[in-house]
């Protein structure tokens, strides 16, 4: 198959989005098929493979880690001609409901072949970067932008049950199915320690507790915090390194400083994907409070470098996690979060066998069974599509 996966972010941006695209393209080209990502244009990044096409961009003044597609100008629309449409690809399996994302529909209408999407983002939790709209409205409006979009495609993809569910709750009437994003198993680097214990020595003694993932609000961060300030009482040398960047680094970076637990909490700063499973490497148990999450990828990845997880049960992370495998999950309280990271710190015996579980748990998500069922609801909706093709074009 030709296969077209669109999304407005992508590398160098990371977060799950792009960690998901690039593990199913990954797979699928390992079983024989063409696939293609098409992305916006990062000034200055280079691509590693010839099989990513770039859209020219533009800054984006409250979102300057992003960038915002212009496929629409008179330079893009010659290179979609020749580089998108051109190729009559089988199928466009978008990842986002912006430019890109509804650029996609267009071309999947000019070429005559079905459109795809996975909702990888829960729009409604971010509606408080909306400052001036009330969030009652911004709720709603989130929700039936969701709806009007993939009412769209011809299959919408949900990375959980719990996802699918919300999604059938906008009143989508298009057909959902659930494929989670696999993981490739852990594999750093045999000399990490040594690259960032030069920086931070004290990595090398004591618990290390690790947060990777962007540095925002939705992500409850100072949640983790609050925890670490308890535990700092009877773990002396526990510290958690904070892997990631965003919005709110500066304003959390201010927070530690005022709770008194600077000493405590270590930001290592932006890293590219391949240096994720080096981060996962350094620590001893990975902490995660995000309430937002439509998979956790993160917690996968940490569970395959066989660190055991602590995190807040809900939304996707409590599917991931279900029946704490590899881990604990607790409720959204500090008390419980506390004695669920002192029960891993405490009990020996317990933490190797989460430790071993982590391991086992992983392999069921490994990517090339993931992408297998991806590929074939490709089919399924190829068919379908041949049969009676929809007019999803029509905005």
């Amino acid at each position: 198959m030709k296969i077209a996966l669109v999304s407005d972010t992508y590398f160098p941006r990371i977060n799950g989005v792009s960690v998901s695209m690039d593990n199913f393209a990954e797979e699928y080209r390992k079983l024989g098929h063409e696939v293609y990502i098409i992305a916006p244009l990062f000034p200055g990044y280079k691509d590693k493979n010839k099989y990513v096409i770039r859209i020219k961009s533009h800054h984006i003044f409250f979102d300057p880690q992003d960038r915002l597609s212009n496929p629409f100008s008179l330079s893009m629309s010659r290179k979609i001609k020749k580089e998108i449409l051109a190729r009559k690809f089988d199928v466009f399996h978008t990842q986002t409901p912006f430019a890109l994302g509804l650029s996609a529909i267009f071309w999947a209408k000019q070429t005559g072949c079905p459109v795809i999407n996975t909702y990888h983002t829960l729009f409604e939790s971010y509606v408080h970067y909306l400052k001036f709209v009330p969030q009652m409205i911004s709720i709603s409006m989130a929700r039936r932008i969701s709806r009007w979009y993939c009412n769209r495609m011809d299959l919408v993809i949900a990375p959980t049950r719990r996802m699918k569910t919300l999604l059938e709750s906008y009143k989508i009437r298009e057909r959902i199915e659930v494929v989670p994003t696999g993981i490739k198993m852990s594999k750093p680097m045999k000399n990490i320690c040594k690259i960032f214990c030069e920086k931070y020595p004290q990595i090398k003694k004591g618990i290390n507790l690790l947060y990777m993932g962007r540095l925002e609000k939705e992500k409850n961060i100072d949640f983790l915090f609050y925890a670490l300030k308890r535990l700092v009482k009877t773990n002396k040398d526990i510290k958690l390194l904070m892997a990631g960047s965003g919005y709110d680094e500066a304003r959390l970076k201010d927070l530690v400083k005022v709770m008194g637990i600077e000493k405590h909490v270590i930001f290592l700063g932006t890293y590219t994907n391949l240096q994720r499973p080096n981060i996962l490497s350094l620590a001893d148990i990975f902490v995660f409070s995000s309430v937002t999450e439509t998979q956790g990828l993160v917690i996968l990845e940490a569970l395959s470098a066989g660190v055991p997880v602590v995190a807040v049960k809900r939304m996707g992370v409590a599917e991931v996690m279900e029946g704490n495998k590899g881990g604990i999950l607790t409720e959204l309280s500090i008390d419980k979060f506390v004695a669920a990271v002192n029960k891993m710190i405490t009990d020996k015996k317990f933490y190797a066998q989460k430790k071993k579980e982590a391991l086992l748990h992983a392999k069921e998500w490994e990517s090339s069974a993931m992408a297998k069922k991806m590929l074939s609801l490709y089919k399924e909706t190829i068919a379908e599509y041949k049969k009676s093709p929809k007019t999803k074009g029509e905005l």
